[in-house]
């Protein structure tokens, strides 16, 4: 949303000596990592992380993970910076992913404990993002999947655009959902985030915002205007003691932050279909509820049950997935609803090393060499540790789940005991060198989106610590959200939506608003 006050902020700047000076200082400055898969750059009191590993798509590896952290840690002492872009130098892709086919080649040549480094270091880079004490802001171009969505899913600022592709396709590739999306998925509207991980499907573009990973969407044209805008957040209009007072002031200043992006965003039009249909997500609220399911088995059942067409297809798409990595991330994602961050990271962490060791037979290995290496198509059938989830033993899923000390009798195959020594001290860093980190969470600290579906059924039922004793309409639902959010883009769209799904006329009038459960 371009506005006057943009072009007179940008007016400005240019004009400014001081900013001037600060570019021609941050040009010496800028710097490649010793691997080139990471660009640094000091831009204004910006810092800015460049992915530039674009032959692979960004794809994460230890490297560039060991590369990013000790300058995040640097950037969080430093006071000259204010804020974090994280962004891709591929026009393609924010970040394809970890790299788990280099994981597969380790593992079966017998060198899991390269693997095992790789996640290590790329769950505890999400957790410094994760709890980091600056604004960080992802523009997210592209596909962003797996370790690509955890880079920037737990930040307060995600940007995407029209080519934004996100997925969390692990169950394709013999995987969990990881990089902390145990604690991410379960907090989606209506089930949403169950219904993604164990499909597999995807969202792109403006999906993404309504969907709640992005929080602005922001054409991808305007990047680099986004980009020189956060690097010069300047307020010459207040005193200096104020500027000082809102610099200092955390919510003060991501919600300065937040409003100079909106500054650039689009609006959702008004007849844009979201991928799934009402009666969709019906289906997908119903079908995934993790209080009335207590296994995928119950939920393919229901699926089928169902009988819709999109139901039965759901179900078939379930069935063409491993088995065991059903089981592994609906586990994951009931221990992610109630768990901390860290929690959820350690978790995940203990989890896929014992993939890596084979400590418990699991699908990693044949699915990536399958679908990745050989790329068979997903038309065609791979063969899975197990033919289906109620073949899966109880006894693999809770001990690959397992959040227990590691039990060398429970291993499999030869040198269980020293497999377990490998995966003993693992664990995610506090990061206790960082000064300012925010406190570990249960629920993210900042809400910089759309209005969630719970947040809009509480304004609807009354639960909103307002006190109101009355019904609503749409007209005073919309109200409401558009003063709340400072008339942000696409908070109309949202709350219609939503309400047109989940809600009834009232018993006291057709006007008014009765929530559906």
């Amino acid at each position: 949303m371009l506005t006057s006050r943009t072009i007179l902020c940008k007016s400005m700047r240019a004009s400014s000596r001081l900013s001037l000076l600060l570019r021609t200082m941050a040009t010496d400055a800028d710097t490649s990592s010793s691997s080139g898969k990471v660009n640094f750059e000091i831009n204004g009191t910006a810092r800015i992380i460049s992915l530039n590993r674009t032959r692979k798509l960004n794809a994460l590896d230890a490297d560039m993970c060991s590369e990013i952290i000790p300058r995040l840690v640097e950037f969080n002492k430093s006071k000259a910076n204010n804020l974090i872009i994280l962004r891709s130098l591929s026009p393609k892709a924010f970040c394809a992913g970890g790299d788990v086919v280099s994981c597969a080649k380790y593992n079966m040549n017998g060198e899991p404990e390269k693997s095992v480094q790789l996640f290590d270091k790329e769950y505890n880079l999400d957790y410094l993002l994760a709890v980091y004490g600056k604004p960080v802001v992802s523009l997210v171009n592209g596909i962003a999947m797996g370790g690509g969505v955890g880079l920037a899913v737990h930040g307060p600022f995600r940007v995407v655009c029209e080519s934004t592709r996100i997925a969390m396709p692990e169950t394709r590739i013999g995987f969990f959902d990881d990089v902390g999306t145990s604690f991410w998925l379960p907090k989606l509207d209506g089930n949403l985030g169950f219904y993604l991980s164990l499909t597999g499907n995807d969202l792109r573009g403006l999906d993404t915002l309504i969907g709640g990973f992005g929080t602005h969407y922001v054409p991808s044209n305007r990047f680099d205007d986004l980009t020189e805008r956060l690097s010069y957040l300047e307020l010459e209009n207040l005193s200096a003691d104020r500027r000082r007072e809102i610099f200092s002031n955390p919510d003060e200043y991501y919600a300065l932050v937040s409003e100079a992006i909106e500054e650039f965003t689009e609006d959702i039009p008004s007849d844009h279909q979201f991928k799934f249909t009402p009666e969709q997500l019906s289906t997908i609220e119903k079908c995934f509820n993790p209080k009335t399911h207590k296994s995928v088995e119950q939920i393919v059942d229901d699926l089928l049950s169902d009988g819709t067409d999109f139901a039965v297809v759901t179900a078939k798409n379930l069935q063409s997935k491993s088995p065991i990595s059903l089981q592994v991330n609906w586990q994951l994602m009931l221990k992610g609803m109630n768990s901390t961050i860290h929690e959820a990271l350690n978790n995940e962490l203990k989890v896929a090393s014992k993939m890596m060791v084979n400590y418990k037979p699991n699908d990693f290995n044949g699915a990536i060499d399958a679908r990745l290496i050989k790329k068979i198509p997903d038309s065609e059938k791979i063969e899975y540790k197990y033919k289906d989830v109620a073949s899966v033993p109880a006894s693999v899923i809770d001990e690959l789940s397992s959040l227990e000390v590691f039990n060398p009798d429970a291993g499999e195959g030869e040198n269980a005991e020293s497999k377990v020594s490998l995966l003993e001290n693992l664990k995610i860093s506090q990061f206790e060198e960082c000064p300012n980190l925010m406190q570990n969470y249960t629920r993210y600290p900042y809400q910089m989106g759309l209005p969630s579906q719970k947040e809009i059924s509480r304004y609807i039922k009354g639960e909103d610590d307002s006190n109101r004793q009355y019904s609503v309409t749409i007209k005073e639902a919309i109200k409401y959200f558009q003063r709340k959010y400072k008339n942000k883009n696409g908070v109309t769209y949202k709350v219609k939506n939503v309400l047109g799904r989940k809600t009834k006329p009232s018993e006291y009038g057709k006007e008014y608003l009765d929530w559906v459960d």
